[in-house]
């Protein structure tokens, strides 16, 4: 079993909030583990502080074992403290979007994968952040009529497809360029028309295209918990 480890930026984040709730400056915590402010500050950064900080720091803010920083079940219990604070947030998030579900995103890192993007699904929907500049809109714009036209495209040979994707490499080398990022997702639904009758229902696949700004990483989008085509 492998023992739970707590990332140096993390562990910064723990040691800052401790120190708020004991109502501490960087300077007093300095002053009373007997260190430069300067290491206080390095620690709760994230970066590197010898062992005797480390102790001297844990000492300073109330705790018995020195060590506690690099002992496996106070990682443990910091860290199933931050998952519940995610659980949290997660969920108030969650309550704001009541007509919304949340679906996997992914990072489209290449024109060969926007290709496989275009073949694998039946309607596509579109968003272009408003925070992007004039000009990263327009290539976004260009790049999301690309991506829409290739579903109606039927089968050509290889060659094409080489050419395609190289083509949307180059309009994602483009976007990033610009300081944008461009996001897949998709979700399976099933639709029925009312007057249907005993015919099967519709098996679809929907995908969304979202571009946005690149220092915004999304892990998640929120997307339409019902889908209406005309």
């Amino acid at each position: 079993m492998n023992t739970p480890l707590i990332a140096p930026k993390m562990l910064g984040f723990w040691v800052r909030c401790i120190r708020d709730a004991q109502h501490l400056s960087q300077e007093a915590l300095a002053a009373s583990a007997y260190v430069d402010i300067r290491t206080v500050q390095r620690f709760e950064a994230g970066k590197t502080v010898n062992i005797t900080s480390r102790r001297a720091l844990a000492k300073a803010l109330g705790y018995d074992n020195t060590d506690v920083f690099d002992d496996p079940k106070f990682a443990e219990e910091v860290l199933k403290f931050f998952d519940g604070l995610k659980a949290i947030q997660q969920k108030s998030l969650d309550d704001q979007h009541p007509d919304r579900v949340r679906v996997e995103a992914q990072s489209l890192a290449s024109g060969t994968e926007a290709l496989r993007f275009a073949d694998a699904v039946n309607a596509m929907s579109f968003d272009i952040d408003g925070g992007l500049s004039d000009v990263a809109k327009e290539v976004a714009a260009g790049f999301c009529d690309y991506v829409q036209e290739l579903m109606d495209l039927d089968d050509f040979p290889m060659s094409g497809r080489l050419a395609i994707a190289k083509e949307l490499d180059d309009l994602l080398q483009d976007l990033r360029e610009k300081g944008a990022q461009a996001y897949i997702a998709t979700r399976d639904r099933k639709f029925r028309g009312r007057d249907w009758g005993d015919k099967p229902s519709w098996d679809v696949t929907i995908g969304f295209l979202v571009i946005v700004p690149t220092d915004r990483q999304l892990k998640e989008l929120y997307i339409p918990r019902k889908s209406r085509f005309a």
